[in-house]
């Protein structure tokens, strides 16, 4: 005896037992009646019970059979339900808007978020922080409606995403307090490198790495002496920072916030840090709305300082 069934036997022995008629019970089911005799035969052997008495005449019910009838019932209305629930659940999860930002993007998110629950209140945005490669993968794959990602070549045609340019984010330079241009305005780019500087923890912080190398090799500098942060892909508190072993870079947002033992310098010449909007595509009613209202806080804002406004498509 097997004390373990199928709920596919289940649904077939309820059928039958409500009906008390293997014709009748196998038209509701949309199947034949040889293999639903053939079902419950199986049923009942594998729980070593006898669940129906059949005569040429009629079908009906052991005693084992009405309470297991009984009990049957409320086990499937009670998986019934559970599955209604899961879907419903599923549903509502996905008439909510996933925005992916990374660590030095919170601001343009919520900006973004804000804006769009003014024109479109009936739209509900979570934002989801995370770095740049998982945001834009989960774009394409549409677990995700959009994301604030660091400007990316091919992104749009190599993930199957809409991609809108959206913030030159001014980029600052993270001095210890006693490091002397801390007080002394602009750091050349060219002393900065001369320092250890503290670089997001890899594989996480691999393409934010490989952006600012490019930068700074853009200038005429390599970054030469670095050292990793021990989380990934970055802690706010930036401690080797704060206790004068690196230098290190971040944006305004995280100025708002004092961090102790660390000051906040502009580059000589002024960099900055280019982010965009990459988007599901095809896009949904409610992800259109989302790209719209991102479009609209970037020009209203100002935020683009040193790039143009534009779109690319996967197919561009």
């Amino acid at each position: 005896m097997s004390g373990s069934i199928e709920l596919r036997q289940l649904r077939y022995f309820v059928a039958v037992a409500e009906e008390l008629h293997f014709g009748r019970a196998a038209e509701r089911l949309h199947m034949s009646q040889s293999p639903l005799s053939r079902a419950i035969r199986e049923l009942e052997r594998d729980l070593g019970l006898v669940l129906f008495v059949r005569t040429t005449r009629r079908v009906e019910l052991t005693p084992a059979g009405s309470v297991l009838l009984e009990r049957s019932r409320r086990a499937l209305a009670e998986i019934d339900g559970a599955i209604a629930e899961a879907q419903r659940s599923a549903r509502a999860e996905g008439d909510v808007l996933g925005v992916g930002y990374g660590p030095f993007s919170r601001t343009e998110a919520m900006g973004i978020a804000d804006e769009l629950g003014t024109e479109r209140p009936d739209l509900d945005v979570r934002l989801v922080e995370e770095v740049s490669p998982e945001s834009l993968r989960r774009v394409g794959v549409h677990e995700l409606a959009a994301a604030v990602v660091i400007e990316t070549p091919a992104a749009a045609r190599r993930h199957g995403v809409r991609v809108d340019t959206l913030r030159d984010e001014p980029l600052l330079a993270a001095l210890p307090a006693s490091h002397r241009y801390a007080t002394a305005g602009p750091i050349p780019v060219g002393a900065f490198v001369q320092e250890c500087v503290l670089l997001p923890r890899e594989p996480p912080g691999q393409t934010f790495n490989a952006w600012l190398r490019a930068l700074m090799r853009a200038h005429g500098f390599e970054l030469e002496r670095t050292m990793e942060t021990l989380s990934a892909p970055w802690d706010r508190r930036i401690p080797p920072v704060a206790s004068g072993e690196a230098v290190s870079v971040f944006v305004a947002e995280w100025v708002g916030e004092p961090i102790a033992g660390v000051v906040a310098v502009p580059f000589d010449p002024p960099l900055s840090f280019p982010t965009d909007l990459a988007s599901s595509w095809p896009p949904s009613e409610g992800v259109e709305a989302l790209v719209g209202a991102a479009c609209r806080v970037r020009d209203s804002e100002g935020w683009l300082t040193e790039r143009s406004a534009r779109s690319e498509l996967p197919a561009d």
